[in-house]
Order: structure tokens, then C-alpha cells, then sequence
């Protein structure tokens, strides 16, 4: 009888006999009656907790490591290890666990391994400190490791623990330019490229160039796989990320490279049992875990030229700006539409308002901004429309004023003004004269007729009861409307407010609009693509910090967030678990979909926990 090999795998142990490892599923029970077995034996087993690091203490630059705690004689820990911050030369990728139960010359041990698995990304050689464990009710301390971080194989040799090469599975990042103009967008795509069976992938390392504005334009779903030819061979390849990027700045800019871990199918020697069952290798083969990096890229920007047009718009490419009324003729005092359209190749999110050179009787509110992105070859393009209601409040012929806004002509190399035609507007009515005149709350009555309530002779009687002015109904009857007047200059000084302050009118509705990302985010959840789920829990908590201090959510990275909460004085571990949330979005935005209901169930309760404890620490 053989005993199918993918039930157990063979491991040695220091006494060099046989231990066999198990399923997850039969750890437990096994634990207890090995337990059993050795307390009957007289044979006690102590904890004991030992860090090592596999394949070994050296490994190539870019290639990925694992730290090992292993605890011995219970499969459970008090806590999470207290880690320490490898980040100057490592970059974290996961976690996982392994129990295991093994049986040696008459004596049953049981054991705990977590694991972490990092990429190197730094040379040199570095410590990795001492740090705690508890498990068992005690605290361990492990000894400090050395890990020697060396230089990359060159030719392209394969990993010795993989097997698989750099010209086996990598990632290009790919610059529509590399050369732009201060505010001018571009594009920037990454791919994977393939020769080898990739499972499974997922996104580790996601960067966050420095003085650029940033726009996610990945696609959502399953990345399409397609075959191309690179240097000779053909690949499997397919796009990991593409984002446009518009540069704040002038000067030689750094985007830092994408990582991924890919799960690779790969043979582990002959399959014994192959020829004799006459079947495919299915026990020969394995997955193992690969990182790959992308390579950095250097930007050029230069600046605009001196000699800008006001208004200017901060458009670099082309511009376009119409206006139309929703109607060429309106009466005094009644509402009309004036629609101000921008449109051009370039960043349109940054147009301002337009400035409104209007005749002294109209009333002017507050535009509906909205917007129109996509995305090109070469960068981005679209629209961002303002929609004003406009009032006159006097009759005549009356012309609303082109409109215009200045930019940088990137094939010319020189500004030029959009500028709109002007638009007749014809309004109707009469002026009134004195009391009547036409004013910005309406017009006045002058009188009502009298309404005869009752014909005779007047009767009057005392009222029972003592003085009029000592009945609370007189009261009240006297001091409700002093009430209501004043409760409506607080209702009418908080609109104006309201109108007046962006930064207060933003912070007022940023709970709101909060909470209102959230119930959209726990629709996504019930289904659909997980991704969209995480991009609206980032965007949640991005919306909540810029609304409560008043900055543009767009280009929003976590540094800045880290920084602003930290001049705020907000605690360092609420600003610490901010930065996960946005790092935990940002991986599971990029990494392959799954559904996990419970997870992102217990993520929303998270999130909702950390946004109530973070918009109290920055009111």
C-alpha cells in the first residue's frame, strides 16, 4: 500500500529520525493526544522560541527571504511578535503560520512557526535586532541575525531557491515621456512579463512619487493576458498598473519602482510514482513564491517659461472654453442657467472657477463644478463644466461677458487665451418706483385690503382671572416670535457662512460625506469587483481628512497625511494604523480579486472605529 505523498511530507529533525508533517486539520486533535501521551509518559515539554532565516543569511539584492519564529511546545502566541522595523533594507510582502507535531525516540513535540516573508532591496550587511515573544504565559527574547544583502546575479541566472531567472518573470515600467513640462500629464505603465506558470499575483509595493499629482487609471477586474514577443522570446504579459502622473515642479524627479509577489509553478525533481501510475506530474511540481521589481524611472521636468497669462488656468496641452445661456430672454427677478464648458488635452481638474464680470443687478450663486476625465497615449483629456443661476433684477438689454482663461500651448511652446464668445440677454419688466422698488429679496408689498371681521356696536367686558401680564400664554405669545426671529438670523448667519467659508462649509458636511463613502463601500462589499470595495474605503478616509483641513483630496499621499495629522497633534498610534489602512487599500487595490465577505466585513467596522477616533483627534 502507498501512502499518497500529499498527505504528509517528510522533515528532518536534530536527532536525525523521521518527523512527519500533517494537515492543518488534524493538528489539533493530534496536539491533544500527543499531550495526553507524553504527560502519561512522565514527559513534560518546555517552551522554547528561536528566530532563523531561510534559504539562508545571504540572499541576492531583489530577491525575496523569510524570518522564522519558531515557538516549541504550544501552537499558540499571547500576542504578535513585536517585529522590528526592517524597512531600511527589506520591504514586508506577508505572513503565514505552519503547526506542526513530530515524534522522536518515545518523545511528542508540538510547534508553531510564523513566518515572514520580505524582499531585500538594499545592499550591504544588516542586523536584524533582538525582539520579543510571549507565548506560554513567558516572555522570550530572541538572538540578534546578520543577513548579508549582495548584488543580483548578473546574466540573469535563476534564484537557487526558485530556480526561476530575471529573464524568466520581471516587470517593465513603461513612460509615455520622459520628458515633460511643469503641470503637464503623462503616462506610466507597468506589465508583467512571463515564461514560466504564474498562479496567482499580487501587488507589494506600491510607490508615491514625490511632487507629482497622481490619477489610479488601472483597469478593474482580471488583468487580460496577451502574448508579444520581447527580445527574441516570446512572454505571456499583462498589465499590473497604469497611472497618469502631472508633475508640481521643476527639477529631475524619481518614480520608484512596483513590486509584486507571484506564486510560480515550478518542478521539484522526478515524481517516482509517474511512469508506473502513467500519469501527469502532479506530485512533482510546487508553488513557490517570486518577487520581482520594476526599475526605477527618472523624470524630467522643466518649468513653464516666464510671461503667463491671468487668468491662468494651469492647463499644459490645449484649451477650449464655450459659454451658452439656457435661454436668450428672461424676466426681472426670474433664475436663467449660464453653463461655462472648458475642455482640452491636459490636467482639466485644475481649472478654476472662471471670473464672472457681470453687470451690477445681477445676483450670481454658487457654480455645480463637474468633471470629465479619460485617459490618452499621451496623458489625459476632457471637460470640467460650472453651471451658474444667475438673477437680474432690472429690465433691459444686457451682454454677459466672455470668458477666459490662459495656458501653455505645449506643441507651440508658448501661452495662449481661450476666451468664449459674449452673450446677449434680453430682460423684461418694469422698475417700480419707492417703496416698491425692485430690491434682492423681492418686492415689497405696499398694503393689504381690510377684511371686515364684524359689524355692531363694541362690547366690552372684564376678563376673570387678574391681570393679562401675568398669563404665561401672554408670555409666550410674546416671546415666541422674538424666539423665531432669532433662531432665523442664526439659520441665515450659518448659510452665509456656509457660502462664504469653504473651509467651514467642507468641514461641517466632511462626517457626512464619510459616512456616505462608507454605506457605498459596504454596497460594493455585498458584491461586484473588491477593488472598487478598497479604492472607496481610501477614498473615504482621504475625503474625511481633506474636508477637515481643507486641502484637495487629489494627490493626497500618505506622507503628507502622516505629516498634517502629526502638526495637528494627533496621537502617533491612531496616525500609525492611518498608515496601514491606506497601505492595506493600496495593496488590495492592486492585487489579483477575491471575495472574502468577512474580511471586508470586519475592515468596514475597522474603518468606521478609526475614521470616529481620527476626525475627533483632528477637531
Amino acid at each position: 500500500m502507498v501512502t499518497p505523498l500529499r498527505a504528509r511530507t517528510r522533515r528532518a529533525t536534530p536527532g536525525g529520525c523521521p518527523a512527519w508533517r500533517v494537515p492543518r486539520n488534524l493538528v489539533a486533535p493530534l496536539a491533544v493526544a500527543a499531550l495526553a501521551f507524553s504527560s502519561s509518559a512522565g514527559v513534560a515539554q518546555e517552551p522554547s522560541v528561536r528566530a532563523y532565516l531561510s534559504p539562508g543569511t545571504e540572499v541576492a539584492a531583489g530577491r525575496p527571504f523569510v524570518l522564522n519564529v519558531e515557538i516549541s511546545g504550544t501552537q499558540a502566541v499571547d500576542r504578535d511578535p513585536a517585529l522590528p522595523d526592517l524597512s531600511a533594507f527589506a520591504q514586508f510582502l506577508g505572513s503565514s503560520t505552519q503547526s506542526s507535531v513530530s515524534m522522536v525516540n518515545g518523545r511528542t513535540t508540538v510547534a508553531l512557526t510564523i513566518q515572514y516573508r520580505y524582499q531585500s532591496v538594499r545592499e550591504g550587511v544588516h542586523v536584524i535586532p533582538a525582539f520579543e515573544v510571549r507565548a506560554g504565559g513567558r516572555a522570550f527574547t530572541t538572538q540578534p541575525m546578520t543577513i548579508t544583502v549582495s548584488s543580483a546575479p548578473a546574466g540573469g541566472g535563476p534564484d537557487p531557491s526558485t530556480g526561476v531567472g530575471s529573464d524568466d518573470l520581471f516587470i517593465t515600467a513603461e513612460a509615455s515621456t520622459r520628458t515633460v513640462r511643469e503641470g503637464q500629464p503623462f503616462v506610466v505603465e507597468y506589465r508583467i512579463w512571463t515564461r514560466v506558470d504564474v498562479i496567482n499575483f499580487g501587488v507589494t509595493r506600491v510607490p508615491e512619487p514625490e511632487g507629482f499629482w497622481v490619477e489610479d487609471l488601472t483597469p478593474g477586474g482580471q488583468p487580460d493576458v496577451e502574448q508579444r514577443t520581447r527580445n527574441g522570446a516570446q512572454y505571456a504579459t499583462a498589465l499590473v498598473r497604469r497611472v497618469a502622473l502631472v508633475p508640481t515642479g521643476p527639477g529631475m524627479r524619481t518614480i520608484e519602482p512596483v513590486g509584486i509577489e507571484a506564486q510560480v509553478r515550478v518542478r521539484r525533481g522526478r515524481d517516482p510514482f509517474e511512469d508506473f501510475f502513467g500519469r501527469s506530474s502532479l506530485f512533482g511540481a510546487a508553488s513557490v513564491p517570486v518577487t520581482v521589481s520594476s526599475d526605477e524611472l527618472a523624470i524630467e521636468v522643466q518649468p513653464l517659461p516666464p510671461g503667463r497669462p491671468e487668468p491662468f488656468s494651469g492647463m499644459v496641452g490645449t484649451l477650449r472654453v464655450e459659454a451658452t445661456l439656457d435661454r436668450d430672454s428672461v424676466n426681472a427677478n426670474e433664475a436663467v442657467t449660464l453653463t461655462v464648458r472648458a475642455v482640452g488635452d491636459g490636467n482639466v481638474r485644475v481649472i478654476p472657477e472662471p471670473v464672472l464680470d457681470l453687470p451690477a443687478d445681477f445676483e450670481v450663486f454658487p457654480p455645480e463644478v463637474s468633471e470629465n476625465v479619460s485617459v490618452t497615449s499621451d496623458g489625459l483629456t476632457g471637460a470640467r463644466v460650472f453651471e451658474y443661476v444667475l438673477i437680474p433684477r432690472a429690465p433691459g438689454r444686457r451682454e454677459i461677458p466672455s470668458v477666459r482663461y490662459g495656458y501653455f500651448d505645449r506643441s507651440a511652446g508658448a501661452y495662449r487665451t481661450a476666451e468664449s464668445a459674449s452673450l446677449p440677454l434680453t430682460v423684461s419688466g418694469t422698475v417700480l418706483e419707492g417703496p416698491a422698488a425692485i430690491t434682492r429679496g423681492g418686492v415689497a408689498q405696499l398694503r393689504e385690503d381690510i377684511r371686515f371681521i364684524r359689524l355692531g356696536s363694541l362690547q366690552l367686558r372684564r376678563v376673570s382671572g387678574g391681570s393679562v401680564f401675568g398669563g404665561v400664554g401672554f408670555w409666550l405669545f410674546l416671546l415666541l416670535p422674538m424666539a423665531g426671529v432669532g433662531g432665523a438670523l442664526a439659520v441665515r448667519r450659518h448659510q452665509d457662512r456656509l457660502l462664504g467659508d469653504v473651509a467651514f462649509a467642507r468641514g461641517r458636511r466632511a462626517g457626512r460625506l464619510a459616512r456616505k463613502r462608507l454605506a457605498e463601500a459596504r454596497r460594493l462589499s455585498a458584491g461586484g469587483d473588491p477593488r472598487a470595495f478598497y479604492a472607496e474605503m481610501a477614498r473615504a478616509l482621504r475625503g474625511l481628512l481633506a474636508d477637515r483641513l481643507n486641502l484637495a483630496e487629489a494627490g493626497l499621499q500618505t506622507d503628507d497625511v502622516d505629516r498634517l495629522l502629526a502638526e495637528r497633534g494627533v496621537d502617533a498610534s491612531i496616525r500609525e494604523e492611518v498608515r496601514r489602512y491606506l497601505e492595506h487599500c493600496d495593496r488590495q487595490r492592486f492585487a489579483p480579486p477575491g471575495d472574502d465577505p468577512e474580511e471586508k466585513e470586519r475592515f468596514l467596522e475597522r474603518a468606521a472605529d478609526l475614521m470616529t477616533r481620527l476626525d475627533r483627534g483632528v477637531r
